[in-house]
């Protein structure tokens, strides 16, 4: 039994919400750990959290992970839990922003419409699904309770759309998108490092092309691997290929914006 919650929003810490939730939880399932990952989304980002809940299961793929950033709250979408192939239980809103940490562990190997009835007997605030469906819910699987305890089944392929799609390999070039920028504007790229050999970009240098930048880059394991204020490419903790620069701020140097597109190739 897991007994971990990784808990990721765009609560903010101002108000309430966060410590709330973290209430709820633990007077479901007093054997509850929260853990958590980060409440500093921008709102209503579906995009960042997507981002952030993928490098939280890659980082704890043994956690239950409750991901709330949910802009249609109470508008009819769908609460969830999903299972994933790895075993890991995402708990969140269908607006696609489980998908992407399902992806890294495994694909969707179920998924559930949660019932708010089956996690709490009062109705749920339509302004506060976290308190009042997600945060129960979670606490229900880390006491032991089985998802189809929690809804009905429902078919995957029914999910909302993740905010950001898979990379295509063509043509010499692994083609994808910026996810985000880290807070010292480092840029990562939805390259996962499961899939880094398997495409040949472990090479010394990369060609990394952004916007109008083509960049030759040397592909090192650390930061400091190059010179003060030069580029490099490397795998950053949360596992996805990532443009940096040491003591520098990528974004900045580049123009780049979470969103546009990226090619990459090994250069020999």
């Amino acid at each position: 039994m897991q007994s971990i919650i990784a808990f990721a929003s765009d609560f903010g810490l101002e108000d309430t919400w966060v410590g709330v939730c973290h209430a709820v939880i633990l007077r479901a399932c007093p054997l509850a750990q929260v853990v958590d990952l980060g409440h500093q989304i921008p709102p209503f980002d579906i995009r960042k959290g997507a981002a952030m809940a993928a490098s939280g299961v890659y980082q704890l793929p043994d956690a239950i992970h409750l991901i709330v950033v949910d802009p249609g709250v109470g508008g009819g979408r769908r609460d969830l839990c999903i299972v994933t192939g790895q075993g890991t239980r995402l708990v969140g809103p269908d607006n696609g922003v489980l998908l992407p940490a399902a992806w890294r562990a495994g694909g969707v190997a179920d998924a559930y419409a949660l019932d708010s009835t089956k996690v709490d007997h009062r109705g749920p605030l339509p302004t506060f699904h976290a308190r009042d469906v997600l945060a129960p819910a979670a606490a229900a699987l880390a006491c032991g309770v089985e998802p189809a305890a929690l809804g009905e089944r429902i078919d995957p392929e029914s999910l909302v759309e993740a905010p950001f799609g898979r990379y295509v390999a063509e043509g010499g070039y692994v083609r994808g998108e910026v996810l985000e920028a880290d807070r010292f504007g480092s840029l990562r790229f939805n390259i996962p490092v499961e899939d880094i050999d398997d495409l040949g970009l472990r090479t010394p240098t990369i060609e990394v092309g952004l916007g109008h930048n083509n960049l030759t880059v040397p592909f090192m394991r650390t930061f400091s691997d190059v010179p003060e204020g030069e580029p490099v490419a490397l795998v950053d903790s949360s596992g996805w290929l990532t443009l940096s620069v040491n003591m520098g701020n990528a974004m900045d140097r580049y123009g780049v914006q979470p969103g546009m597109h990226v090619r990459v190739r090994p250069l020999p």
